[in-house]
């Protein structure tokens, strides 16, 4: 006998016979109509909550849109029967066969199979109705919803992966459906990222549709950015380098450089001057790297650093001036006029500083100077002076803030200077004057002028009188109208 208690099997053996009787002895107990009996003959009853129901239908050609997905059952019989059904519950199925059923809606009972057959079997409900729909697929594009974007933030098109969603179904359900969204909250976000959502199925009426798309759920890629400028970059390089050599050309690589912040701080930002930079040190053609300042107030610049390029020539520098340098005008807003108080005619005394043969060799044609009003209303505004021109020239007053007055409107024309009018020789009126008359006496002023008229001019005065002569026919045919008009008031 202990050589059998040291066999496993033995003790599992002895184990599951003793949780046997236990079940047995419980369950006995709980019975409310058994005065006691033996278990395997007196009859009890157990309700089952929950469980499936299975519906059978040609798949391939319908949907099932409408079912009830669990009912209740309640089993009665011998205990021991009941205690036998619950070991072999696997088996046990309830169901509803709708196969060679077309589409529409049935009235079906439920039916059991795999239960034992000593035990008397309910279910409720005991009938269900159905609906079988022609199955359908549609496949819709994925909308993308951003909630609560921070202020100044500026998100990018999002990128949907996969971009549209298929969903099966009947072929109602399916025309109910009106678009497939995801929504993204942003509350919190600065940086772009990637986020995998759940994709909801809406009506016409923006109410969500208990249906499953395929597939359920997609990833989200936001590219954020907030708001920046691009601005020019400067550096002040002096005359000559700490070795004695000219510096005939500085290139900034790239020459700009992004600036992040509100807007308010990136509205007063219009260069930035990268001012720690060691002229001493360089003996010759250098190349450097430099990191680009933070303006105050903004929050980062992109790039953090750039390269600058130094070309220098033997000998000292030389300075060249431009006088009356025109300022070229961009980006200004309709209906505006653009003065430049401080500029005389709106122009500029353009330096230049470079080896003196390459400034000599510059024309005006070279080199433009252009100011950038693009956004500006009326007012008076700073805006930075960008001067471009040819490689190995320096241009001091590049980048400087020149003071512009922006005003509504077109100025009013200039009043022409007037001229006094000649006096006519015979004493009448102006207005009573033929219109060739002025000409007449223009010329014989301009004949009294010249001391010596030449054979051409006398021809040209001896012309004149026929001229002349229609002044008489003008005064005779209005001392006829004037007769005319006595005799008639005679």
């Amino acid at each position: 006998m202990d050589k059998l208690f040291n066999k496993g099997w033995f003790i599992k053996l002895i184990s599951l016979l003793i949780a046997v009787m236990l079940f047995l002895m419980v369950n006995v107990g709980n019975q409310p109509n058994q005065a006691g009996g033996i278990p395997g003959i007196t009859d009890g009853s157990r309700v089952v909550e929950d469980v499936p129901l299975n519906v059978y239908y040609d798949e391939e050609n319908y949907v099932l849109t409408e079912a009830p997905e669990t009912v209740q059952v309640t089993m009665r019989g011998p205990q021991n029967v009941l205690t036998l059904s619950q070991i072999t519950q696997g088996q046990q199925e309830v169901y509803i066969d709708l196969e060679g059923m077309e589409a529409g809606s049935h009235y079906e009972r439920v039916e059991h199979r795999g239960f034992p057959s000593d035990l008397n079997i309910s279910i409720t409900p005991m009938t269900v109705s159905l609906t079988l729909e022609e199955r359908a697929t549609a496949s819709y594009p994925v909308e993308v919803n951003l909630e609560n974007v921070e202020e100044g933030m500026d998100a990018g098109e999002p990128v949907v992966e996969p971009s549209s969603v298929a969903v099966t179904s009947g072929g109602e359900t399916v025309e109910e459906i009106d678009s497939a969204q995801v929504t993204i909250d942003m509350a919190g976000r600065t940086e772009g990222f990637t986020e995998t959502a759940d994709v909801v199925l809406y009506d016409e009426s923006g109410n969500a549709l208990d249906i499953a798309p395929d597939p359920g759920e997609v990833e989200v890629r936001i590219p954020l950015d907030s708001p920046h400028a691009e601005v020019p970059l400067q550096v002040n390089p002096p005359d000559e380098t700490g070795g004695g050599r000219a510096i005939s050309s500085v290139t900034l690589i790239p020459d700009t450089a992004a600036v992040y912040g509100t807007p308010e701080v990136l509205e007063g930002i219009s260069s930035i001057e990268i001012e720690d930079v060691n002229w001493s040190d360089m003996d010759g053609d250098t190349t450097i790297d430099l990191e680009v300042p933070v303006p105050e107030g903004a929050d980062r610049v992109e790039p953090e650093s750039v390269t600058m390029e130094v070309n220098t020539e033997n000998g000292e520098a030389s300075e060249r001036e431009f006088s009356g340098f025109p300022i070229e005008v961009q980006g200004l807003a309709s209906g505006l006029n653009a003065e430049f108080p401080t500029l005389e005619n709106n122009q500029l005394t353009l330096e230049l500083r470079g080896e003196e043969q390459t400034i000599e060799a510059v024309s005006r044609s070279d080199i433009r100077a252009v100011v950038n009003l693009s956004g500006l209303s009326a007012g008076e505004h700073q805006t930075p002076l960008q001067i471009t021109g040819p490689s190995g020239i320096q241009f001091p007053q590049n980048g400087t803030e020149l003071s512009v007055e922006l005003t509504d409107g077109t100025r009013p024309p200039e009043e022409p200077e007037e001229e006094d009018d000649p006096e006519p020789e015979n004493g009448t009126e102006p207005e009573n004057e033929p219109a060739e008359e002025p000409q007449e006496n223009e010329e014989e002023e301009n004949n009294e002028e010249l001391p010596e008229p030449d054979p051409q001019e006398e021809e040209e005065n001896t012309e004149e009188p026929e001229e002349d002569t229609e002044e008489p026919d003008i005064e005779n045919e209005n001392e006829l109208e004037e007769d005319n008009n006595n005799e008639e008031s005679a």
